[in-house]
């Protein structure tokens, strides 16, 4: 047994209560305690493993078409952006780290937890995508200049489809 999975983070209080009345806890009531929790947070966090692949496509199309919704009111492309008077560019770089960085993460933890759901050529659509989201983040967090930042791979459009 790791290390990791024989720990349970406590406050000073409950800690003391918990070693000091065994019985009342046994090992299993917490590690179901811990199980519990930390399925809780992975679910908040869009990473939980579905069993079929039409459940994790409407959590998947649901973060692609806040994206794509963005991505054509402000993005680079947009009308908006065209005119000079229009503050598109700056809404842009607002929306890319409020909107689209975190959902491209979502997407990513929702992928990577479903990987027993994807096909060989869905997993490698699944590397271009994470590709894509590395170096979209380099761009837009750290202000990395680069002509060659990877599209984004639009058969995720159709991954789990």
């Amino acid at each position: 047994m790791a290390l990791e999975e024989n720990l349970i983070l406590l406050c000073l209080i409950c800690h003391k209560i918990v070693d000091s009345q065994e019985v009342a806890y046994p090992v299993e009531l917490l590690q179901s305690w811990k199980s519990s929790h930390e399925t809780r947070i992975s679910n908040a966090f869009g990473a939980r493993s579905f069993d079929r692949r039409e459940e994790a496509r409407r959590v998947l199309e649901s973060l692609l078409r806040q994206n794509r919704a963005t991505f054509e009111a402000f993005g680079p492309y947009s009308v908006s952006s065209w005119n000079p008077l229009s503050d598109a560019v700056e809404i842009w770089a607002t929306r890319v780290r409020e909107v689209i960085i975190p959902n491209n993460r979502m997407i990513l933890r929702l992928l990577d937890s479903n990987m027993h759901l994807l096909s060989p050529v869905e997993t490698m659509v699944l590397e271009r995508f994470r590709i894509h989201v590395d170096e979209f983040e380099r761009k837009h967090v750290f202000g990395a200049i680069s002509s060659s930042v990877p599209q984004f791979p639009e058969e995720m459009n159709e991954l789990l489809s």
